[in-house]
């Protein structure tokens, strides 16, 4: 992983999944405005969540995310993202379930059978990221 610690040192993945209605547009273009507005060095869009988790363990990208709800059928699955859970913990990176995140400093670990990933090479960025999308996330709900 890298040691990237702040989001403007940042090459970040967030992909949309497929969700195209209007409510996944809006929450996906306000997360990334969110993170735009922290100033990242740059947003990158892959398409693969197997692929970003890969590329964040060996530090071409330095956090990744993508966020889902098996209510709204959309987001990463299981087969999606096993592999790459164990490839950023074993390269020393941190993974979070965003599912259950509602505070930058909650700890709980990417759960297999949710529809979210989260994977960052920090835990200062891991934090820094966290905040900009829970803060959000309560803006959106307000």
């Amino acid at each position: 992983v890298s040691d990237t610690e702040t989001i403007p040192q940042a090459v970040i993945s967030m992909d949309p999944g497929y969700g195209r209605d209007a409510d996944a547009v809006q929450r996906y273009c306000s997360v990334q405005s969110a993170i735009l507005l922290k100033g990242v060095r740059n947003i990158r869009v892959m398409g693969s969540t197997g692929l970003n988790m890969a590329y964040v363990a060996c530090g071409r990208l330095d956090a990744a995310f993508e966020e889902g709800s098996w209510d709204g059928n959309r987001g990463p699955k299981i087969w999606d993202f096993a592999a790459g859970k164990l490839l950023v913990s074993e390269a020393g990176g941190h993974t979070r379930d965003l599912t259950v995140c509602k505070s930058p400093n909650d700890d709980h670990p990417l759960d297999l059978m949710q529809r979210s990933f989260f994977c960052a090479s920090t835990l200062g960025l891991t934090t820094e990221i966290l905040n900009a999308i829970t803060k959000n996330a309560a803006k959106m709900e307000s």
